[in-house]
């Protein structure tokens, strides 16, 4: 009985929790518009660097991560985990510096291999497919 409780308990924190990261998505997003607003429209004259280009996509894939997260929250599935840490993956990929990040980069495509190869032959989609072989 109280294991009960207290494993209600914790699926209502992680409700809240969700929403909370919700919210904070919601807000970042309006964050990432305006400052793409002002990149692009009310600074038009001026050449966009290199690097505020990558910043912007570094949040933009952290919010994606914190959508992902959500999903992961409400669904407890390891497909959803699998798809956290893809994009967890890819955004590191995306911030590495320009040089000298050869090894990184190689050991971020080997996971990303890895987590295909776990979705592809270790996350099983279909239950009912398994007895039919």
């Amino acid at each position: 009985m109280k294991k009960q409780i207290y494993i209600k308990i914790a699926h209502y924190f992680e409700a809240a929790l969700a929403i909370v990261v919700m919210l904070l998505v919601l807000l970042s997003t309006i964050d990432v518009l305006k400052h793409i607003f002002n990149i692009f429209i009310i600074n038009s004259g001026t050449m966009v660097e290199y690097q505020e280009i990558n910043d912007l996509l570094g949040q933009i894939f952290l919010l994606i991560i914190g959508i992902e997260l959500v999903i992961m929250l409400s669904l407890h599935t390891p497909d959803t985990i699998v798809e956290v840490l893809l994009y967890a993956i890819a955004r590191k990929l995306l911030l590495l510096p320009k040089e000298g990040a050869m090894v990184e980069l190689l050991l971020g495509v080997i996971a990303i291999a890895g987590l295909f190869m776990i979705r592809r032959y270790l996350i099983n989609k279909n239950p009912l497919a398994e007895g039919k072989d």
